[in-house]
C-alpha cells in the first residue's frame, strides 16, 4: 500500500545520511519517500502536505548532489543549502506524523497514535536545537547542544522505522487480496511482518473498517 516503500525510503535517507555517499542517498530516499506518499495520499490526503515537504527537500538535494559533482561543495552557498536541507529532513517526518496519527485514530490504532504523538515530540526537540545552535558561540554549550541533538535524531529515526513498520503490518485496504496470507510480493517485508506477528501473537489485521488494537 506503501509504508513498505515509505520504510525503505525513510531508512535509506535517515540512516544512509550517516555513510559516505550520504549526499546521494538523501536525493535517493526522498525520491523513494515522495513516490510512498503518492501511495498513501488515497488513503489519507494529509499524506499530499507531507509530499509538498519532501519535494522541496528532493530539490534541495538534488541541487546539492550537482554541486557536490562538479566541485562546489567548499563555499557559502553550499553550506547553507545543506542545513536548510537537514531542516527539511525532520520537517518531513513531522508530516508523516500527522498524516500517520489521523489514519491510526481512524482505524482505532490507539498506540500507534500515542507513539506518533511522542516521536513528534523527540523531532520537535532536535528541529528546536538545531535552529538555535546558530546563534550560540559559547562552545562547552554548543557541545551540549550537540548531544542533546544527536540524541533526539537517533530517538526519532529508529522510533519512526517501528512506527511505520507497524503501520505497515496492521494497516490495509479493505480489499488488500495480500495481507490475509501474510504474502505481500515483497520478501524482506514479509519475513519482517511474520516476525513481529509472532513477536507479539498479533496475527490479525487492522482494515480501515477495524476499530481498536489487535
Amino acid at each position: 500500500m506503501g509504508f513498505g516503500i515509505l520504510f525503505f525510503g525513510c531508512f535509506l535517507t535517515y540512516f544512509g545520511a550517516i555513510t559516505p555517499i550520504g549526499t546521494f542517498t538523501y536525493m535517493l530516499g526522498a525520491a523513494i519517500i515522495l513516490y510512498a506518499l503518492y501511495k498513501l495520499s488515497e488513503i489519507n490526503k494529509m499524506f499530499l502536505s507531507s509530499a509538498i515537504v519532501t519535494v522541496v527537500f528532493l530539490i534541495l538535494s538534488l541541487v546539492i548532489v550537482v554541486m557536490f559533482i562538479f566541485g562546489y561543495d567548499n563555499n557559502t552557498v553550499f553550506d547553507v543549502l545543506g542545513y536548510v536541507q537537514n531542516f527539511f529532513a525532520p520537517a518531513i517526518l513531522v508530516c508523516i506524523h500527522v498524516a500517520i496519527y489521523l489514519v491510526a485514530k481512524e482505524v482505532g490504532l490507539n498506540k500507534i497514535q500515542g507513539w506518533s504523538i511522542v516521536n513528534g515530540v523527540f523531532i520537535l526537540i532536535g528541529i528546536t536545537v538545531d535552529i538555535l545552535s546558530v546563534f550560540i558561540t559559547n562552545i562547552e554549550v554548543l557541545g551540549r547542544f550537540g548531544i542533546v541533538w544527536i540524541a533526539s535524531k537517533v530517538l526519532y529515526s529508529v522510533f519512526m522505522l517501528v512506527i511505520i513498520f507497524n503501520c505497515y503490518a496492521k494497516i490495509c485496504y479493505e480489499d488488500d487480496k495480500y495481507m490475509d496470507d501474510d504474502n505481500t510480493g515483497m520478501p524482506v517485508f514479509d519475513f519482517l511482518n511474520r516476525l513481529f506477528n509472532r513477536a507479539t501473537d498479533k496475527n490479525g489485521k487492522n482494515k480501515p473498517s477495524d476499530k481498536g488494537d489487535k
